[in-house]
């Protein structure tokens, strides 16, 4: 005897197999394309902070506010007792005349100003990568490459 179907609705169709398979060797490839358009983002983040408006903070891990306590040199500073290197940042060294320069410059913006920082979870020895902004929302790095004092960090 022959079943009956009862109902009026047609039995879904199943993917074929050809199909099925034509997924699974794209698959990998749409992976791999998302994960390189992620890291493209958050490279774009750390390095280009100063065209990205609020992306930043945005994306960061952990959010610092305070005064700068003290400045190391031209591309790390000291905010609210967490060392922030800027990500975006190449000043030269300390010890020399354009990164004493880089360092004074830094001090002068910085200047009874109120810093916003976005870290975004990695650190290079003691110090936490992220980028600052000013109370007027400027990026600090993007201001320090704007005026010559420091490089574009690559």
């Amino acid at each position: 005897m022959k079943s009956v179907r009862t109902s009026a609705r047609p039995r879904p169709r199943r993917a074929s197999a050809r199909y099925r398979r034509g997924l699974t060797r794209r698959l990998p490839g749409v992976v791999a394309m998302l994960g390189g358009g992620c890291f493209l983002l958050f490279t774009a983040v750390e390095r280009f902070p100063e065209y990205l408006g609020p992306l930043p903070g945005l994306t960061a891990v952990q959010q610092v506010s305070g005064q700068v306590t003290h400045i190391r040199d031209g591309d790390t500073i000291v905010v609210a007792g967490v060392t922030v290197r800027f990500g975006s940042l190449d000043c030269a060294e300390r010890n020399t005349s354009a990164g004493k320069r880089a360092t004074a410059r830094i001090s002068e913006i910085t200047a009874g100003q109120s810093l916003t920082c976005a870290l975004n979870g990695r650190q290079s020895f003691d110090r936490r990568i992220g980028s600052c902004s000013l109370e007027s929302g400027r990026d600090l790095a993007g201001e320090m490459i704007r005026e010559g004092y420091c490089g574009r960090y690559w």
